[in-house]
């Protein structure tokens, strides 16, 4: 890599003037370069900086100024040391593998100083005491004022004539910028100044009167503009506004204004949705009742029948049929019997209900487990709440699944009350396209889609939640597609809580 290197260092050097010289020195002190002309002075920079033993260095660092007396030019010249970092694996990135010592010329560095102030001022570049570099040539006056010049802004007197300096410092470099100029320079280029000066208060009180027919012109004809569009409103119409004069003052009235106009039309948007909302919530709680007294026509008739039923199986020892029927009548009483709100101690017996049936008619094929914390039985939530979460999975997770089919449900309530459930089964899975559908609770549900078909019960349960807790709720279905599906459901914390006394079911 030695020519590679070594056109990289000529093409580094010979494509600045600053740059005189730079040299790679290695762990072991071995250097890489083209020229190693400043060879004093760079060892001199590196055991001034504790390099000459260890060449490690987190950040660059300038040295002093150093002069070359070995040459004709002698400088003045600056070190600038930077570290090489490897970037093959296995190095370290705290410690540098290489230091590349560049040599710049001051002068050239720092370029034409110039004051910017006046023609005869002065600016120059002052290290260790010494001028390193000026705009021009000063004399033993000038030099003096600037080697004794305060940091910041300063003034002198000189054989009755006054000056005055600027000085900055570069605390990193021990450089000092002073500038200098005369007084007299400064006052005498603001003489062209107080003449135009002069000039511009004639013109600007010949233009007074003026301006004063103008100024009114621009205030009476917006306010004018205003006072119509305000009585050419309507709340009936949306966007209707207020023209914007180019007076501010008058252009925050109308602005004003306007996002008054904006915020009427928000609420009454609102106020529109919100009407559309209750009427839906009237349709569907008419449609819930419609179901319900259907649901309601002569249920003891089908009670009757299933506890006869379940009375010939228990004569004829059909112990499978009696507990379907045990199972089914309790489902019946509690969909038809129960309240809107239950406890989730009602849900699960209710849930277990349905897998009896569900095993028996596939015996050793379902399992579920519960993980209930006890304080979290008595949280109420909306009857047949679990059930259909668990007729989702028994149905499309495990239809062509062998066993074990099993099924989690976990509960717990969080620290600030609310209910949380996690339902899972290691079924078949949801791709992701379906599942950002099922995630979706905004999205309407079309029964005659595969989509409508597979999750209405999922559909209506976010919708249940959503009527009831706005957004102040949490609905979400994670699926790893052949591997299993997991709903997450945090029902916030319920103004009254039930009884604390519950018995914990056994499914």
């Amino acid at each position: 890599m030695k020519a590679s290197a070594t056109e990289v260092l000529y093409d580094s050097i010979y494509s600045s003037k600053n740059i005189k010289s730079i040299v790679l020195t290695s762990r072991n002190m071995n250097n890489f370069y083209i020229s190693d002309s400043f060879h004093e002075i760079r060892e001199k920079a590196i055991a001034e900086n504790g390099l000459d033993q260890d060449i490690t260095l987190r950040n660059p660092i300038v040295s002093n100024v150093f002069f070359d007396n070995s040459g004709s030019n002698n400088g003045p010249y600056f070190l600038y040391f930077l570290p090489v970092r490897s970037i093959l694996e296995g190095y370290s990135e705290k410690k540098n593998i290489a230091l590349c010592t560049v040599v710049v010329n001051l002068k050239s560095f720092t370029g034409e100083l110039n004051t910017g102030i006046s023609n005869d001022g002065i600016t120059a570049l002052i290290f260790e005491d010494k001028i390193i570099n000026s705009s021009r040539e000063v004399n033993e006056v000038e030099r003096s004022i600037l080697l004794n010049a305060k940091e910041g802004r300063g003034k002198a007197n000189v054989n009755g004539e006054k000056f005055l300096t600027s000085s900055v410092s570069v605390p990193e470099f021990g450089w000092r910028f002073v500038s200098l100029t005369t007084r007299h320079s400064l006052i005498g280029d603001l003489i062209p100044i107080r003449s135009i000066g002069i000039f511009i208060i004639l013109a600007a009180g010949l233009l007074l009167f003026f301006q004063m027919q103008l100024v009114l012109r621009s205030v009476t004809n917006p306010i004018d503009q205003i006072i119509s569009d305000m009585r050419n409103l309507t709340l009936r119409k949306d966007g209707v506004r207020v023209s914007i004069p180019k007076t501010v003052e008058l252009a925050r009235l109308a602005e004003d204004i306007n996002d008054m106009l904006e915020r009427i039309e928000i609420s009454q948007k609102e106020i529109r949705k919100s009407q559309q909302n209750l009427y839906q919530s009237m349709i569907a709680q008419q449609k819930a009742e419609l179901l319900s007294y259907r649901s309601q026509i002569n249920p003891h008739f089908l009670f009757n029948t299933l506890e006869c039923v379940r009375s010939m199986a228990q004569a004829y020892g059909v112990r499978c049929i009696e507990d379907i029927c045990t199972s089914m009548a309790s489902m019946f009483r509690y969909s038809v019997s129960s309240g809107t709100i239950v406890t989730l101690q009602d849900e699960i017996k209710h849930t277990c209900d349905y897998m009896k049936v569900m095993s028996q008619r596939f015996p050793g094929k379902y399992t579920i487990k519960l993980d209930i914390q006890p304080e979290a039985m008595n949280h109420p939530i909306h009857a047949m709440f679990l059930q259909p979460i668990v007729e989702n999975s028994i149905k499309h997770g495990f239809a062509e699944k062998m066993p074990p089919c099993i099924i989690r449900i976990s509960g717990r309530l969080q620290k600030d009350g609310s209910l949380l459930l996690n339902i899972a089964d290691n079924g078949a899975g949801i791709s992701d396209e379906e599942l950002k559908k099922i995630n979706n609770v905004n999205q309407p549900i079309d029964d005659s889609t595969s989509h409508g078909k597979t999750n209405i019960g999922l559909y209506n349960i976010q919708q249940r939640l959503k009527n009831s807790f706005g957004d102040q709720y949490r609905f979400e279905v994670r699926s790893v597609k052949g591997y299993y599906t997991k709903v997450v459901i945090c029902i916030p914390k319920a103004l009254t809580m039930l009884s604390p006394n519950f018995t914990p079911p056994a499914c």
